[in-house]
């Protein structure tokens, strides 16, 4: 039960946050947005298109291989992220939070600054191998959908059949993981292994995530389309930004991530163990 209610707060906080004026959060793909005058959103999140604010965005904008336009009028009380554009201010643009600009002209500059040990490139260069990494995660989600559809899946099921179960599996490994490597450590066999292992480990997190990004975005597709097939790759993609959004929410966006990191792993261990899991993705 507690599983599903932290489930059931994090779609309700996406979709329908509690405000009286309706505010939702725009995640497209593929398309310009753009954030009327009088409008009220909480989040913008847009991959592969323009953002255009001409009103009130609560929280943050995102904009991935695209730019964002804020108008005279715009008024962002968050961050302002934009990756592989630019961000066009207007004068009377207000923005309460920070302006982050990552594209080709500036990323040179963030890595000469974190050389010279300036904290402003220590900054910069955190955010951009955060940004990196997020995007390598996208971007193994979709070879994973494509490629191996049957393990995801199956890790999918295996989470969602047995959330608690999951939970509490992933969590044992996460504690385990240090014990394990001074074991590695002060063993002369086990030196050899521990690149192996660290792999092996690394790999078991980023799956056990998109699995968890697959199950949400399942979950958000059955509320909205009823009785159609879903593919899983729009599962994935939508439950990963939507993971991403989550993120930004104050105090228990970061405690939502965790527990669908550690469910993730939890959930590829009960496969990986489970020789009925493991035959079906054979």
């Amino acid at each position: 039960m507690k599983t599903k209610f932290i489930f059931f707060i994090a779609i309700v906080l996406i979709l329908f946050p509690a405000d009286t004026v309706k505010a939702a959060n725009i995640v497209k793909i593929g398309t310009d947005v753009t954030i009327g005058e009088g409008m009220k959103v909480n989040n913008v999140v847009v991959v592969g298109g323009q953002i255009t604010v001409n009103g009130l965005v609560e929280n943050n904008v995102v904009a991935v291989g695209s730019s964002v336009v804020l108008t005279s009028k715009a008024i962002v009380r968050g961050n302002v992220i934009c990756i592989g554009g630019v961000i066009a201010r207007g004068s009377g643009a207000q923005v309460f939070g920070k302006m982050k600009e990552i594209n080709s002209s500036n990323i040179s500059t963030s890595i000469n600054s974190f050389f010279r040990g300036e904290p402003e490139g220590w900054s910069a260069f955190y955010n951009i191998i955060s940004l990196y990494f997020q995007g390598l995660i996208f971007i193994l989600a979709m070879l994973t959908a494509f490629i191996f559809p049957r393990p995801l899946t199956a890790i999918k099921q295996s989470i969602q059949k047995s959330k608690i179960k999951s939970f509490f599996c992933g969590l044992l490994v996460t504690l385990m993981i240090t014990p394990f490597f001074i074991l590695l450590v002060i063993s002369i066999a086990g030196i050899y292994l521990i690149p192996l292992a660290f792999t092996a480990l690394l790999m078991a997190f980023i799956l056990g995530y998109i699995a968890a990004g697959a199950l949400l975005g399942d979950i958000i597709l059955t509320k909205i389309v009823h009785g159609h097939k879903k593919p899983l790759i729009i599962e994935t993609i939508l439950g990963l930004i939507l993971l991403l959004v989550i993120g930004w929410i104050p105090y228990i966006g970061w405690l939502i991530k965790v527990f669908a990191v550690t469910s993730g792993l939890g959930g590829v261990l009960l496969v990986v163990f489970n020789r009925k899991h493991r035959n079906a993705t054979l």
